[in-house]
């Protein structure tokens, strides 16, 4: 009896487990298996494939593009070298104007009484120093007739008087006397009067130049491109205010940087196109670099210009171009037929090192090159590879 009890305990147990579990909602261990979390998988990174490239064998042209406009040959900015203030203005923006014309000027009332007045001392002192001139003209005639005549009377006397005689003698003190005063009259007229007409003339001409320093004044016939004055407005020495030009002749005007600067040299042949008559082609020369890279630029403020300047062969005629035109030029700065290239892509640099990754099969290799001619979309390979090898670019 002892060992059976325990066998109906267990079985007790488990009917109590199963009656536990009936009374669960239907479908419930379902819905607990249901929400665990589903593990998302890792995707596999996608590995880029990079360009590769061939080496090919082919010409190679650098050539420099820049834009520019059709401009006078001759063209000049203008300014005042004094300051002041507007009094007048003789002419506007497209007048054409004559050499030594007035353009304006500054409020110089003052200046042009002192000018008046210094030329009234010059010509005061003009007139004294010729009335002294032909007074000594006068007395230099006079003095050599009265020599000439003691001459003769002495001669008469020594044909006629005995050696020793007195009278012979005066007369040849009388032949000195006139010899003296001639000798005199030599000298000139008074150097203070010389003086005077020197010192008058230094004193108008400082005031025509301070008046000359207060006007704008036309150096050449041409056309005003441009008059930026206002009557009555302060004017500051040496800024431009004006330019003109000399329309009978063009050329290209064109503003480079330095970069482009040091590409160029004068001399150089160049290719124009009209962006305004497509197809219409035409040739030039640079003709001037500015300072430091060419003949250009000038000394002095007055014919500083930093502007390179490219002639035209084709006339204004011929071609139909006009003033303010804006063309573009083409500059073959240098030409390589029948060499190796690569796009520019296709090499690398690292640490001063240029190289390039070369594709043998299933295996890349990093090769060193030395390159030559280098244009936007072309290399040249002048060591280190060969043609028909494959570049693994960046």
């Amino acid at each position: 009896m002892g060992k059976t009890v325990p066998r109906i305990g267990v079985l007790l147990i488990v009917m109590i487990a199963l009656a536990g579990c009936a009374l669960l909602p239907t479908g419930r261990s379902a819905q607990v298996s249901s929400d665990e979390p589903t593990p998302t998988p890792i995707p596999t990174p996608a590995v880029p494939l990079k360009p590769t490239y061939t080496v090919r064998v082919g010409e190679i042209v650098k050539e420099l593009i820049f834009s520019g406009r059709i401009a006078p040959v001759v063209e000049e900015e203008l300014f005042f070298r004094a300051n002041g203030r507007v009094r007048a203005i003789y002419a506007k923006r497209g007048d054409i104007v004559e050499q030594g014309f007035v353009l304006a000027d500054l409020e110089i009332d003052d200046l042009e009484r002192e000018v008046e007045s210094s030329r009234l001392n010059l010509e005061r002192a003009q007139s004294q120093l010729d009335k002294a001139q032909r007074t000594l003209d006068f007395d230099r005639r006079a003095a050599q007739l009265n020599l000439d005549m003691a001459n003769l009377r002495l001669l008469n006397m020594i044909t006629q008087e005995p050696a020793g005689s007195l009278n012979l003698e005066l007369q040849r003190r009388q032949v000195e006397l006139a010899e003296i005063s001639v000798s005199r009259l030599e000298d000139g007229v008074d150097p203070l009067l010389v003086n005077d007409v020197a010192r008058a003339q230094l004193g108008l001409e400082k005031l025509l130049k301070a008046v000359e320093d207060a006007q704008i004044i036309a150096p050449f016939g041409g056309e005003l491109l441009s008059v930026s004055l206002t009557v009555g407005r302060a004017a500051e020495a040496f800024k431009p205010v004006a330019v003109i030009a000399d329309n009978s002749e063009l050329e290209i005007k064109a503003d480079l940087v330095s970069d482009q600067l040091n590409e160029l040299q004068e001399g150089l042949v160049v290719n124009v196109v009209l962006p305004s008559r497509p197809g219409a082609s035409l040739t030039g020369i640079v003709r001037k670099l500015p300072y430091p890279y060419g003949t250009g630029g000038g000394t002095t403020v007055d014919d500083l210009d930093k502007s390179t300047r490219i002639s035209i062969d084709q006339s204004q005629e011929d071609a139909g171009y006009k003033m303010g035109d804006l063309v573009r030029v083409q500059a073959e700065l240098e030409r390589k037929d029948d060499v190796l290239w690569l796009p520019p892509q296709a090499l690398r640099i690292f640490d001063g090192r240029r190289f390039a990754v070369v594709q043998d099969g299933d295996v890349q290799r990093r090769v060193d090159v030395t390159v030559g001619i280098q244009t936007a979309d072309r290399v040249e390979i002048e060591e280190g590879l060969e043609e028909g090898q494959i570049v693994v670019g960046q």
